[in-house]
């Protein structure tokens, strides 16, 4: 796989010029977006590795690791299929690759951005269940959604898969790129702005609603970065003739899908693995005494029956001023 300036890459210029199109060649600065997002990703697959091993730590069960673990495995489908369906790379020298159906039903829509933003929208769903419903978000109604959420993509991929080649997405040779047809685009970007109303209805909502952590700043986190993906999204498979030929739009987009999907993240999962990390007693303390005070224990499904160890962690608790813990580790 080749960045550096060919013959070769030469010709697809000169024949996407014959066809009315300014085509940028790919070359080191489609290499430097990947490695750089390929470290930030490799970089969050050790902290999700700590917070998987530390998925009991009661602050992080809160989150549910397991759920936002499978977000970033969502997110590497998506930045794979970016990578192979948005001009960064040649497809011409692997047949994989060339299957541009696949490629981007499966790698960039479905696992992908699909998955991502659901698993956005279902963390939205799980504060309005804890704090509009005052119902724990695990079990059955844990499972029922994150199911039909699971089912929406695959019924979506299925249908994608039968429907012809010419009306999905396809391989142009000459240019050596993957085509998307536009109705297939408007479709995609329907469930996706649907996801962002959803995400939006339910902030709105939620608007006089308080919180006990830094809840609200997930949903208002939350709702700008969908908006700003779609929007952009939008622009580049709608309004921009043939995106994946500009350097700046096809590297700007990968940023922007990729860097939002991990701002989302870490604004969730940041402060109880920060807390478990570096003041993992205290952080702990201060959590249950949130908790205790805004008398949530059972929407957060908190018990008292716990071990001797935290029973002891829970009473040294009530000794320590809410504030004095809040200093001890956020600041």
């Amino acid at each position: 796989m080749s960045f550096a300036f060919t013959p070769e890459e030469q010709t697809r210029i000169d024949v996407a010029a014959f066809l009315g199109i300014k085509l940028d060649p790919i070359g080191y600065v489609e290499l430097s977006t990947i490695i750089v997002l390929s470290v930030m990703y490799a970089v969050e697959f050790i902290a999700l590795c700590y917070q998987l091993h530390n998925r009991d730590y009661l602050p992080l069960k809160a989150k549910n690791v397991p759920v936002m673990f499978s977000l970033y495995f969502g997110g590497i489908s998506w930045l794979m299929g970016d990578i192979f369906t948005g001009g960064l790379v040649h497809l011409g020298h692997s047949a994989v690759l060339r299957n541009c159906k696949f490629t981007i039903i499966w790698l960039r829509v479905c696992i992908g951005a699909y998955y991502v933003t659901s698993i956005f929208a279902l963390r939205c769903y799980s504060l309005y269940y804890v704090f509009y419903k005052g119902k724990a978000f695990k079990g059955k109604a844990m499972m029922v959604s994150l199911g039909l959420a699971v089912l929406s993509i695959a019924v979506f991929g299925a249908i994608s898969m039968l429907v012809p080649t010419d009306m999905t997405a396809q391989y142009e040779e000459m240019l050596d790129m993957c085509y998307i047809n536009n109705n297939y685009v408007i479709a995609v970007l329907s469930v996706i702005w649907s996801i962002w109303l959803y995400t939006a209805i339910m902030t709105w909502r939620m608007r006089k609603i308080p919180f006990c952590f830094n809840e609200r700043v997930e949903l208002f986190t939350t709702f700008v970065i969908l908006l700003v993906v779609s929007l952009l999204n939008s622009v580049a498979l709608l309004v921009v003739d043939v995106y994946p030929a500009s350097r700046g739009w096809r590297n700007a987009l990968l940023y922007a899908n990729h860097v939002g999907a991990s701002i989302g993240y870490w604004v969730v999962m940041w402060e109880p693995t920060y807390g478990c990390l570096f003041h993992r007693e205290e952080y702990l303390q201060y959590w249950i005494n949130i908790l205790k005070e805004d008398q949530m224990e059972r929407e957060y499904d908190y018990s008292t029956n716990m071990n001797e160890t935290t029973l002891n962690l829970v009473d040294f608790a009530d000794d320590i001023p809410l504030a004095q813990l809040y200093r001890r580790f956020v600041k």
